[in-house]
């Protein structure tokens, strides 16, 4: 554990390097949810959850020990990782999992781009923030995006509670984020943090998955593409990518590297198109472009606002 570890001074602007990863990181968190649909054909929601957090996890811890970064060790800080890891990413992957059953990866993925302004309502609901008028139009923005998606599909015969389960599993990557500012950042340096986040999620993940779903399926029965996506779910679109998110906070700063907010709704649709043929009326198209405006507005800081700071870096992000 690294406590009070100084952060390398970041960029304000992008290198064609640093837009590569930026580009990246939008195609590892834009897939994930094309590979979640391809898993959860076969595989139940909740052992989903526990496989991505035990891959993810185990990757990252890995990852961290040869770096030489010492893991958290402090029963105190241990805990509070486990349930910043149970509320900011196992209970939203398994709603967003479980959402999938029903609905097309690429409205998943427009309606998780809600998460920057579910992490605002919660952060001024606590006092972590503060409200000014251009957040208050771009949180107003945002939600209309959201009902016009929603409303949309409902009012075309939509399934209403996984369209429900899908506009709320945002707030809970806020409740993780809000967690985090509070107890973690400034003293546990994030790469071992969110390995133990995950790491500890997963064994209670699994615990649950086993009392209330059963044992998980025998991987020689699982359909290959099923596995194969588990895999990708927890290598790629968790573990290598909360490292690259990482990578470029350090490289740009967390202003710059939250860009990747805007481009993974847009990854998330081509993929559905391109590889499932997924299909959207314009409510999905438009109440995306408004949405993304609204996260846009909503995520803008005037300069006599806190002095000019930056938002604080979630160590769990939306994916």
């Amino acid at each position: 554990m690294t406590i009070g570890a100084a952060v390398p001074a970041s960029r304000s602007s992008f290198s064609p390097g640093d837009a590569g990863l930026l580009a990246l990181l939008a195609l590892m968190w834009g897939n994930s949810f094309l590979f979640i649909k391809f898993a959860v054909a076969t595989i139940p929601p909740a052992w989903i959850v526990a496989g991505r957090l035990t891959v993810g996890g185990s990757l990252l811890v890995v990852i961290a020990l040869v770096r030489r970064r010492s893991l958290p060790r402090a029963p105190r800080d241990v805990a509070t990782l486990a349930v910043i890891g149970l509320a900011g990413a196992a209970l939203p992957w398994a709603g967003q999992a479980w959402a999938q059953q029903f609905l097309d990866s690429g409205l998943l993925a427009v309606l998780n781009a809600t998460t920057p302004g579910a992490t605002l309502v919660i952060a001024v609901a606590v006092g972590q923030e503060r409200l000014h008028r251009l957040r208050v139009l771009g949180l107003l923005v945002a939600a209309v995006g959201s009902v016009v998606i929603v409303g949309g599909e409902i009012s075309q015969g939509g399934p209403v509670a996984a369209l429900v389960v899908a506009a709320v599993a945002p707030f809970a990557y806020g409740i993780g984020t809000v967690l985090t500012r509070a107890r973690v950042s400034g003293r546990i340096d994030p790469l071992p943090a969110a390995a133990v986040q995950l790491s500890t999620a997963a064994v209670v993940a699994t615990g649950l998955s086993v009392g209330f779903v059963g044992p998980p399926p025998p991987p020689l029965s699982l359909d290959p593409v099923a596995a194969g996506s588990l895999v990708a779910l927890g290598v790629v679109g968790t573990g290598l990518a909360f490292l690259l998110y990482f990578t470029l906070i350090q490289r740009v700063g967390a202003t710059n590297a939250s860009m990747v907010t805007y481009l993974v709704p847009v990854v998330g649709l081509v993929a559905g198109a391109v590889v499932r043929g997924e299909r959207f009326g314009p409510n999905v198209l438009l109440g995306a472009a408004i949405l993304v405006v609204g996260v846009w507005l909503a995520q803008r800081r005037p300069p006599d606002v806190d002095g000019g700071r930056p938002p604080t870096a979630r160590t769990i992000p939306p994916s």
